[in-house]
């Protein structure tokens, strides 16, 4: 019997098919690789973006609460006068300082100063205790700043007002007072995404944002309702 082995042809043939079956499998694995990234970050960037809009539009919602309840114990807070909500139009950035009594929390910090600024892309946040040690009035305390969020373009505000005017702050002027506040949010991704989509948005406030390149943006824009601001009868 005559054995006969694999010819110099066969090989190379078997090596090329070899190659070009793993070189195909090799760029399947990654594109799945780079798509499942993609996914995540675009992901990761509309849940950063909801959940600024849900950590700012329930501070807003509470702007002006003035009663602490718990149980049968009750008790009033004089808020400090004219500082119950400010804001200042940074454009796309703007800034916020509001004040508002929380039952959420023991009667010793149930007073609380909450502000929100910028510094550089990332939106920061203070929540500090501005109950009295004795006395009814509500302190006045120093922010003190922490991250809550990188990436982020804009958080646009537009008050509407009492008297049917929309203003960037909101001091809506005398016999008139913030209804509303239409919020939006634009942020980006954190990491570089193939079609990233549109290189600008247009905000609440008709400010113009540039997408970093190669970089998916977000935005989310929602109007919250201001029950606390109306001013109490005389």
């Amino acid at each position: 019997m005559t054995r006969r082995g694999f010819t110099l042809l066969e090989i190379l043939v078997a090596m090329a098919i070899l190659i070009t079956v793993l070189a195909v499998t090799t760029r399947y694995f990654i594109s799945t690789a780079e798509l499942g990234r993609e996914s995540q970050a675009k992901s990761e960037l509309q849940d950063r973006v909801r959940m600024v809009m849900q950590v700012v539009a329930g501070d807003l919602q509470m702007a002006g609460a003035r009663y602490w309840n718990r149980g049968s114990q009750n008790r009033a807070f004089a808020l400090p006068l004219g500082q119950v909500l400010q804001g200042t139009d940074g454009g796309a950035k703007d800034t916020l300082s509001l004040y508002y009594v929380t039952s959420l929390r023991s009667l010793e910090e149930a007073c609380r100063r909450v502000d929100y600024d910028f510094q550089g892309d990332t939106l920061r946040r203070s929540d500090v205790n501005a109950t009295p040690t004795s006395g009814s009035d509500c302190t006045l305390p120093t922010p003190s700043f922490q991250p809550l969020a990188d990436g982020l373009l804009a958080l646009d505000i537009v008050y509407r007002c009492s008297d049917g005017t929309e203003r960037n702050d909101p001091g809506c002027g005398t016999g008139a007072y913030p209804r509303s506040a239409i919020v939006e949010v634009v942020a980006y991704s954190l990491k570089p995404v193939r079609g990233a989509g549109p290189a600008s948005l247009t905000t609440v406030s008709g400010q113009t944002v540039t997408c970093p390149p190669g970089r998916a943006c977000y935005a989310l824009r929602q109007e919250v309702l201001l029950p606390n601001l109306k001013p109490l009868p005389e």
